[in-house]
């Protein structure tokens, strides 16, 4: 079947103005299994949207074949709000201006509405919920009188990934290693054999699932909050949703994006969404830890963020990982205040050397497997 290309218009906020987002639809709509891949809801994480530049005349190529089984549905550049946010040269993207909301959180959580229209109804049968869910979710969407452009890009990206199998939200970090965010629910499972086929350096798992609503979040907190609500149905985790993060803002290149797409073409013809062989899976490069374990260093005071480490380090509890010089303090060494980890673990994330500091700044994430008592109840997607 011939690939389709949809637009959906979103409302205009001010006089003269509108903008548009573009999706593209692989294969038959209504197919099994059906993955939805977005990239840029931060619209300056450009990594996601290369990988997904280099996939889709894969796609293409695919479909004229008649080898996609499935259904992909494709949304190379999600947020024309945030990609016009260019001010003084520099691109803002990761905040929406009128309601100061980042555009990464505050997606719907329909696990509400869907036990209100089918709660009643779910039984011991699996494929039966999972039909009943998908139904009451997309007329819970429908349902929806959005007013502003941001809720009608909530609304409508949700319409095209809530019944999907696989949700893939493509993003980036300031400075890191290839990581990706899932649920707990889902590893071992599907989600490493995404890590692996994507080569993923480092995983973190909500337990038992996402709380924040972030797209991701909210595409696979539904099942297993009803699950949850409803211990006497049996309802799977019939979503595999995670956020792929595409290694660093900086690292765009032909390279990267056709290394990244053929990773994802593997997976989904290893997930039935193509026909073909996807070979062996690769070697898993780490084992998930999960996001309590995950401990975030914080600016203590303004000043100059300079590393000690690289991105990928091994890291051990109590080494100087960065430091925050004041540069009005003439003492040299004393004028340098230290940030140390307090776990073991892997540095997958950290800002660009030699910007400013502010009190409260994330200055790095480390990957852990042990708990940390002064992580309970957080989740470190706090910036």
């Amino acid at each position: 079947m011939a690939r389709l290309k949809g637009l959906i218009a979103l409302p205009s906020m001010t006089p003269g103005t509108q903008r548009v987002i573009a999706f593209h639809r692989f294969g038959k709509s209504g197919a099994r299994p059906k993955a939805y891949l977005q990239a840029a809801i931060h619209a300056n994480e450009f990594p996601g949207a290369m990988a997904l530049h280099h996939l889709m005349p894969m796609l293409a190529e695919a479909d004229r074949l008649g080898r996609i089984k499935g259904e992909i549905v494709v949304v190379p550049a999600v947020n024309p709000i945030g990609m016009s946010q260019v001010s003084f040269n520099n691109h803002l993207g990761r905040y929406d201006f009128f309601g100061r909301e980042n555009f990464n959180r505050n997606w719907h959580d329909l696990s509400g509405a869907v036990a209100d229209r089918v709660g009643a109804n779910l039984g011991r049968n699996a494929r039966d919920n999972i039909a009943m869910i998908r139904a009451a979710a997309l007329a819970a969407l429908r349902a929806m009188k959005p007013v502003n452009e941001l809720q009608v890009l909530r609304t409508e990206m949700m319409k095209l990934s809530v019944d999907a199998d696989i949700v893939l939200d493509l993003h980036c970090d300031s400075e890191a290693i290839l990581h990706l965010f899932i649920s707990r629910r889902d590893w071992p499972g599907a989600a490493q054999a995404l890590a692996a086929d994507l080569r993923v350096d480092a995983t973190m798992y909500n337990d038992p699932y996402p709380t924040t609503l972030t797209f991701f979040g909210a595409n696979s907190a539904l099942w297993s909050r009803l699950a949850e609500r409803f211990p006497g149905a049996n309802i799977p985790q019939a979503c595999l949703a995670a956020t792929v993060e595409y290694r660093s803002q900086h690292e765009v290149s032909h390279a990267l994006g056709e290394s990244d797409a053929l990773n994802l073409y593997r997976f989904l013809v290893r997930r039935g969404l193509i026909a073909g062989r996807a070979g062996p899976l690769p070697r898993l490069k780490t084992a998930a830890t999960p996001i309590g374990g995950m401990d975030v260093g914080y600016c203590p005071k303004p000043g100059i963020l300079v590393y000690h480490l690289a991105k990928g380090a091994r890291v051990r509890r109590g080494m100087a990982v960065c430091e925050v010089i004041d540069p009005m303090d003439p003492r040299g060494p004393k004028a340098r205040t230290q940030i140390l980890a307090r776990t073991d673990g892997i540095l997958f994330s950290r800002r660009q050397a030699g910007t400013l500091a502010w009190p409260g700044k994330v200055a790095f994430r480390i990957a852990g497997s042990k708990l940390l008592a002064h992580r309970k109840g957080m989740t470190g997607l706090d910036d």
